[in-house]
């Protein structure tokens, strides 16, 4: 509808020249709503960005008892300005990148898994100029449907901001029985990569709350049937594909031995074992993984922290005898 050179010409009256939109019609011989037009597909077609500068602190006080009542290591706490879940994602991620830049030391090896939420972590993430780091995934991957895990694209991501040498687990993330786990990860490269993980000072990974709605679902790797019953088990949540209970109890023995990654046991020895998440909805997903010990580091949202913390305070949901494989 408008050439590019108009778009460029108005964008630059109005947001360099600081021109109104009346003074650039009558310059333009051109009515006031066609400028507004004008500088709406300016927008659209990506002649004019916005960045908007600001602050990213953590909310102190909700940070505060979050660290304190859990025990954990750090916590950030990203404000909420405007309720919308990409936007907070955003914000969180890029507290995690400026994290991860802080502690990330040449020669470290981080470990990553996968999932919406580390999509908009590696997304965000910043130059590190780091050296001789290496990046590796410490879970399965593969899709059994067409249902992308977004895997490969965090872990190149990952790797060339730091920059990193990337290692990927090509595998799914659950096989169909004990012995098909057993055998795929006695294979050299296979276990290689998950020793690489066990060894890693530095895992990065996302919680993720037990529905329909879970990727691990929409990649294929559940019937209906077989994730109903996962649910009346009592799984409120997942990390590296291993589902727990709100006390952090592992809850199904069978599927997690028929999963291939790190166990979550091998969690609890890291410097730093990262977990980010945010949504209201998964503070049950949250607490169990606090319940159950498998993180020392929080990055979360103020709606989310509020949430976990309420729940907390019910008094039925706290730590119990945890049994972790």
């Amino acid at each position: 509808m408008y050439t590019i050179q108009e778009m460029i010409r108005v964008s630059k009256m109005y947001y360099e020249l600081k021109m109104t939109q009346q003074e650039i019609a009558e310059k333009e011989n051109i009515s006031r709503p066609t400028v507004s037009r004008i500088l709406d597909n300016a927008l659209k077609e990506g002649i004019v960005s916005f960045v908007i500068n600001y602050p990213l602190d953590s909310v102190s006080n909700l940070a505060a008892e979050l660290k304190e009542t859990f025990d954990l290591q750090h916590v950030f706490v990203a404000p909420v300005y405007v309720e919308d879940n990409h936007l907070i994602l955003r914000d969180v991620g890029k507290g995690l990148s400026s994290y991860l830049s802080s502690i990330i030391k040449d020669r470290d090896v981080l470990g990553i898994s996968w999932g919406n939420t580390l999509t908009y972590v590696s997304s965000s993430l910043e130059p590190m100029n780091k050296r001789e780091v290496k990046v590796v995934q410490l879970n399965g991957s593969v899709s059994t449907t067409s249902h992308s895990t977004g895997s490969m694209g965090i872990l190149d991501q990952f790797s060339k901001v730091i920059p990193a040498q990337p290692y990927m687990l090509p595998v799914p993330a659950i096989v169909d029985s004990d012995q098909i786990a057993t055998a795929i990860m006695q294979d050299s490269s296979v276990k290689e990569i998950i020793s690489m993980g066990k060894t890693a000072n530095i895992a990065v990974f996302g919680i993720g709350k037990t529905s329909y709605d879970s990727i691990l679902y929409k990649a294929g790797y559940f019937s209906e049937v077989a994730y109903g019953e996962l649910l009346n088990k009592g799984a409120v949540g997942d990390i590296l594909s291993r589902f727990y209970n709100i006390y952090g109890g592992l809850c199904d023995d069978d599927l997690n031995n028929r999963t291939i990654g790190l166990q979550l046991e091998d969690l609890k020895g890291k410097d730093h074992s990262i977990a980010i998440s945010c949504g209201e909805e998964k503070a049950s997903a949250i607490l169990g993984a606090l319940n159950g010990n498998y993180i020392n580091t929080l990055f979360t949202d103020e709606n989310t922290a509020k949430a976990v913390l309420k729940l907390y305070r019910k008094g039925d949901t706290k730590n119990e005898s945890v049994k972790v494989i």
